[in-house]
C-alpha cells in the first residue's frame, strides 16, 4: 500500500518537472533590438544600433582609441552643434574599421533631421565611405540635451549608400546615451 500512494505522488511531480522542462527549452532567442543597450538618458556612455538587422555596438582596438565620441559644441555661430562618432575596430595595425557618424546642426529636443551628407558610415574593409541617402528617411531624436551635466540621449535611423560599390544599408534601431562634454 505504502508503495502505490508513493508512486501516486511520485507521478504528478515527474509530469510537473517534464512540463517546467519543456518550457524552458522553448525560451523564444533573443532579437538583435534585445542585444542593443538599453535607450536610457543619463549619461551611461552607450552606442548600439541595428546595422541592415544585425547589432552594431562600438568596439576600440586598444585603451587608446575612442569608440564614442559625443560633443555638444555651443561654441557655433548662430546655432550649436551635435556630433556623434561610434567607432568598431577590427585591426589598428590594417586600419580596419568600421565608424558611423552622426551630426546634426542646431540640435532641439525631439526631431531633428541629420545634417552630415558625407561619411555618415565608413567600412574601411570594403567599401569605404558612405553617405546619406537624402531621399530615404533619416531622423535623429534627441531625448535629452543637458548642457549642465553634459548629457546627450537619443535615437536614430537612416539609409546610407556607397555609389562606388553599389551598395545601400539600413541603419535602424540606433541609441546613444553619452557624456557631451566638449
Amino acid at each position: 500500500m505504502k508503495n502505490l500512494y508513493q508512486s501516486q505522488l511520485l507521478l504528478p511531480f515527474l509530469l510537473a518537472a517534464l512540463l517546467l522542462a519543456a518550457a524552458c527549452d522553448n525560451a523564444p532567442e533573443p532579437t538583435p533590438a534585445d542585444k542593443l543597450p538599453p535607450a536610457t538618458m543619463y549619461g551611461a556612455n552607450t552606442f548600439g544600433c541595428l546595422v541592415n538587422g544585425e547589432v552594431w555596438l562600438p568596439h576600440s582596438g586598444s585603451i587608446w582609441d575612442e569608440a564614442l565620441n559625443v560633443k555638444h559644441d555651443r561654441g557655433w555661430v548662430g546655432c550649436d552643434q551635435l556630433f556623434i562618432g561610434a567607432t568598431k575596430i577590427y585591426s589598428s595595425e590594417k586600419d580596419i574599421y568600421q565608424e558611423i557618424i552622426l551630426n546634426v546642426w542646431c540640435p532641439v529636443l525631439g526631431e531633428n533631421d541629420l545634417t552630415f551628407l558625407k561619411g555618415v558610415y565608413r567600412d574601411a574593409k570594403g567599401c569605404g565611405r558612405y553617405h546619406l541617402d537624402t531621399l530615404s528617411q533619416h531622423k535623429l531624436f534627441v531625448t535629452r540635451l543637458d548642457t549642465i551635466n553634459y548629457i546627450a540621449s537619443g535615437t536614430f535611423y537612416f539609409t546610407a549608400i556607397n555609389d562606388d560599390c553599389q551598395d545601400t544599408i539600413r541603419i535602424t534601431e540606433g541609441r546613444f546615451d553619452a557624456d557631451s562634454h566638449l
